[in-house]
């Protein structure tokens, strides 16, 4: 297949901006109906309840201008990496995967390791919206726009469903310049992504129950019956909503009321249909009553602090240009021949049954690919990337030689004082064209742990140029002393544990457990109704305002350095981010608080009530240029050593 692609350059302009103007509309109409859960009713919406010039601020449109900015600084060849560099310059949001994945990154996790380790919201929607930009620069190119879509997914949604759920929607919408089936739309996005993954499923049994004639609202809910997460943002659900909205309507309006009716993540669905209505009619045939009243211009976060350092223009008139001057240079990076035809009225481009996506090939959430020297390498993270103090981390490189001949390549690691590496070091003996696997198991006691923990492993291949040294960064794990389990007591109930006191050496009968990410893992330590007590310390290298959660899915009481602080005040749904008191989270069981400079001790008391039992801790801070309701991660503690260990941090 010869890869060109012929436009009206005045059409194509017509469809880019048509684009942004539906992604727009779709997502002022949804954003006042999303909620932190999903409900069982669905909506009845038919316009706007609130409308702003510009539209209402939505991070599904202002973090695009991110990537565009940094783009138009890097070039087509622009990483992942690139991309991390933008989240941590320009994004103060701290919301559920943004925020876990940020933490990530500030301690030096590379993608797709930051969008991975200890990330509950890896299946939700922060990326799939996120997919227009990639589909403008690449029209009729689907392959191209996966690949794009995919390095943007990574940073904060690695091994999770929604790396799916963004190739889907940027070749869907790629395609839409070339094709305007919905039928062949969704079957080219399928083919991007598994069969087997949670979004195919979905977006198939939309597709299916369109087939057999089911009424939308019965199609709704039998999507809803089939992949249903409390968390309104859960990308699996949304996607087969989106598909079932597009598939049971005829009008722009239809689809995007639809799909905000369907519930869940309103704002996003609606905003990813109206932008493939725009690219299906260009902003001249959208309907003028939606459109006209939002104006021309892209509002955004930046007055309350949830983005920073915008530099791309908001003017839509003024993004369109620069998208479509855009897109030309990456469609010819990618060796595409551009064919200018004014006045054909379309976009030509022959598309493919199914999307090339072999550059996911070797694809793992656990894995940092490098190039150096002539090798390709992995480094493979077991398990997750953190280091405790009692179990070891082990990780894994591959070694591919790509040479004409043999080659040995010496690999050392290094990590900090207090740490051991088994193997020390390692020769690996590598034929022509084959692979070479050397293990290490890494270990460090309490006292040697931080929160960051970076090392490197060198590489010498002799007789060859230096190669560049492998980052080997382990996140340090929490330690927590638990309790005996107190079997059919109560929040209310005396255990004997004095939950008002600064500790000044381990409780009684209580047993040392560490854990490697926010996730308590307490399922199997409450065997019926009953009480445990969890106590950990934080040491802080200053006072700082923070947000303490103990999302569970039973009920809660925490003392921080022995005062009282909180108690669930409902019983609700597992929402595990680094929430902001009133305005994330589950609401029940986060509470705005300070760290002091120096120890801090946190003492909760766990009630199970007899249901799969979940509970993680979390930490989200507040930096000086947010607004009150934008976090950053909270930064400079360390929570492997306690107080009556040492009397500095280390």
């Amino acid at each position: 297949m010869k890869n060109i692609v012929t436009l009206d350059p005045k059409v194509f302009h017509d469809k880019v901006l048509g684009c942004w103007l539906g992604k727009n509309a779709g997502g002022t109409l949804g954003e006042p109906f999303e909620k932190k859960f999903g409900q069982d009713e669905m909506f009845q919406v038919e316009w706007y309840t609130k409308i702003e010039e510009g539209g209402i601020p939505n991070d599904d449109l202002e973090m695009q201008l991110i990537w565009l900015q940094k783009l138009l600084e890097k070039g087509p060849g622009i990483t992942s990496e690139d991309l991390i560099s933008a989240w941590l310059n320009c994004v103060s949001y701290n919301f559920d995967e943004y925020g876990l994945s940020k933490t990530n990154m500030k301690k030096g996790l590379l993608p797709p390791l930051c969008g991975w380790h200890n990330n509950a919201f890896r299946d939700c929607m922060g990326s799939p919206i996120r997919s227009e930009l990639w589909a403008c620069l690449a029209p009729g190119r689907p392959d191209i726009a996966a690949r794009y879509a995919f390095l943007d997914a990574i940073c904060d949604h690695g091994g999770g469903e929604s790396v799916y759920g963004e190739i889907f929607n940027a070749c869907v919408q790629s395609a839409a310049f070339v094709e305007s089936d919905p039928r062949k739309l969704i079957a080219i996005g399928l083919s991007a992504i598994p069969d087997k993954c949670l979004v195919a499923q979905s977006v198939a049994m939309a597709v299916s129950l369109n087939d057999q004639g089911v009424a939308f609202r019965d199609a709704r809910n039998a999507l809803k019956n089939r992949f249903y997460n409390a968390i309104s943002q859960y990308s699996p659900l949304n996607l087969g909503f989106q598909t079932l909205a597009w598939l049971y309507t005829d009008t722009f309006a239809d689809a995007i009321c639809s799909a905000v009716n369907c519930g869940w993540d309103t704002d996003c669905t609606a905003a990813t249909l109206g932008a493939i209505y725009g690219i299906f009619h260009g902003a001249s045939g959208l309907p003028r009553k939606w459109i006209e009243p939002l104006g021309d211009t892209i509002s955004t976060n930046m007055a309350t602090g949830g983005i920073r350092n915008l530099t791309a223009p908001t003017n839509i008139h003024e993004l369109t240009d620069i998208v479509c001057r855009e897109a030309e240079r990456i469609l010819r990076y990618w060796g595409t021949e551009v064919c200018h035809k004014p006045g054909i009225g379309e976009i030509r481009c022959p598309l493919p049954e199914a999307v090339d996506v072999s550059f996911m090939k070797d694809y793992q959430p656990n894995a940092l690919p490098f190039q150096s020297g002539g090798f390709d390498m992995r480094l493979v993270y077991r398990n997750h990337a953190a280091i405790v103090g009692d179990a070891p981390s082990i990780v894994e490189l591959h070694v591919h030689n790509t040479h004409p001949e043999a080659l040995a390549v010496e690999v050392s690691p290094q990590m900090p004082e207090g740490f051991s590496v088994t193997p020390g070091n390692v020769m690996l003996e590598i034929p022509a064209g084959a692979e070479a696997l050397a293990v290490f198991t890494v270990m460090a006691g309490a006292a040697s742990i931080k929160e960051s923990n970076r090392g490197i492993i060198r590489l010498l291949c002799k007789e060859r140029p230096a190669m560049l040294g492998l980052p080997l960064v382990f996140i340090g794990g929490v330690r927590w002393l638990c309790s005996p389990f107190f079997a059919g007591r109560t929040l209310g109930d005396d255990c004997g544990v004095a939950e008002e006191t600064v500790f000044g050496q381990a409780p009684d009968s209580f047993q040392e457990i560490w854990r490697t990410c926010n996730d308590l893992r307490l399922e199997a330590s409450f065997p019926k109704n009953g009480v445990r007590y969890l106590f950990s310390a934080i040491w802080s290298d200053f006072r700082q305002e923070v947000v303490i959660g103990v999302p569970n899915t039973g009920r809660m009481k925490i003392w921080l350095n022995g005062r009282f602080l909180h108690e669930t005040s409902r019983i609700s749904p597992l929402r595990a981010n680094q929430g902001n008191g009133n305005a994330q989270g589950d609401l029940s069981n986060y509470k705005m608080t300070a760290l002091k400079e120096g120890w801090n001790q946190v003492l909760i008391k766990l009630e199970y009530l007899g249901k799969p039992y979940h509970a993680h801790f979390t930490l989200g801070g507040i930096h000086p240029w947010c607004a009150k309701n934008h976090r950053e991660p909270v930064l400079n503690i360390n929570q492997s050593m306690f107080p009556w260990e040492q009397t500095d941090n280390g």
